[in-house]
């Protein structure tokens, strides 16, 4: 099963102020713009082992890395902006999101995150798999922050999935399982109606709305079907540390490979078994999600993470090392960014010599020092 891979990270200058992303993306071959002027995503083209996945990574941050500081600016791979920031949008896509969504787009504004392609096999059980399997962004959660605020374990998900108004919960929010090719189609045709009616409502014609978006990518929730190019998105996690995104891709692909011989049913006691793959009944797995987004790794989330087979050891998610404050100053925020942005570069640097030592990249990540705000 090939693994394609786009990364989400923030742009700032020496003292941590967002600033445009223009100067790397014009330089480097897998950065393209994203809706706002401070962020940037890298697009890496699909891989089919691990050890290529491993190389693409290292290979594009290290690039991306020496870039950004040829210009002094710097890399940061949170969640959030910390404190919210409201930049106009940069494309054609963003400028019709702004009429259609209006204020309430600024919270998909302040937001990156972490989108992992898998090859479609069994779209349809693929995309219930990784529904269920919603619970694991808790284990890249990268902060707790939104607006100055702490919100959430993932304050990223809290604020992208549950603070925009119900309107918009189709578009946004993690939906429950389809079971049939017929029933998906119904659903996304639907979901893309609708979208046209708000855009409607805000003044924009079908014909502007067809021309920049479509029935697979106008769904920005946790988990897609993408039809045009072959995939299955997975769009749970944050941006987050590459160790972390190259064990998580690879943790969640090995769920994913066993229902090429494992019926997936729902049921009471989760988990792979020897002959079925088990998932909870919807409204289970949104309490569970909802504890995984505001209250990270607890007993309950970890448990059920470890009966699909993943490691929750392994996993240092970077918002634990937050401090433990209920606001940040402007200047705080400045601060953390530019920290984390040492801590990627660190982490990039880390990886380089175990590849270049050919040791394997299955070491724990170390906790990051807390931040002495405390």
């Amino acid at each position: 099963m090939k693994i394609g891979l786009e990364l989400e990270y923030w742009v700032v200058d020496k003292d941590g102020v967002l600033t445009s992303a223009t100067e790397l993306i014009d330089a480097h071959k897998y950065a393209v713009p994203e809706c706002v002027e401070a962020l940037l995503e890298l697009v890496l083209p699909p891989v089919a082992s691990q050890t290529e996945l491993e190389t693409e990574i290292i290979d594009s941050l290290t690039e991306l890395l020496a870039i950004a500081a040829d210009n002094d600016l710097f890399i940061v791979p949170l969640g959030t902006t910390l404190i919210e920031a409201r930049p106009p949008a940069t494309s054609a896509r963003g400028m019709i999101l702004e009429r259609v969504y209006g204020e309430e787009l600024r919270f998909a504004k302040n937001v990156a995150g972490t989108h992992i392609h898998f090859d479609q096999t069994d779209a349809i059980a693929q995309a219930n798999l990784l529904t269920a399997l919603d619970p694991a962004l808790a284990l890249v959660a990268t902060t707790p922050y939104y607006d100055g605020q702490r919100t959430a374990a993932s304050a990223r998900a809290a604020a992208y999935r549950r603070s925009m108004s119900a309107r918009f919960a189709p578009f946004r929010r993690l939906q429950p399982y389809v079971w049939t090719e017929a029933e998906c189609n119904k659903r996304v045709h639907q979901t893309f109606e609708l979208f046209i009616e708000r855009a409607r409502v805000a003044g924009i014609d079908r014909e502007t709305v067809t021309e920049h978006f479509s029935p697979d990518d106008v769904i920005h929730g946790p988990v897609r079907i993408r039809n045009d190019i072959g995939t299955v998105e997975w769009r749970a996690p944050d941006t987050a540390l590459p160790r972390q995104v190259i064990r998580l891709a690879y943790d969640i692909e090995g769920v994913l490979e066993q229902l090429a011989t494992k019926p997936l049913v729902v049921g009471p006691v989760p988990g792979v078994y020897s002959d079925r793959i088990v998932i909870p009944p919807f409204d289970r797995l949104e309490q569970l999600t909802t504890e995984a987004i505001y209250n990270g790794l607890t007993t309950p989330v970890q448990s059920y993470l470890r009966a699909f087979g993943i490691d929750v050891t392994a996993y240092a998610p970077l918002t634990e090392g937050f401090p433990k404050r209920d606001a940040l100053s402007v200047a705080e925020a400045r601060d953390l960014r530019r920290l984390y942005a040492g801590v990627l570069s660190d982490d990039v640097s880390m990886l380089r010599r175990e590849q270049e030592g050919s040791q394997l990249l299955s070491v724990p990540l170390q906790r990051v020092p807390r931040y002495a705000l405390e």
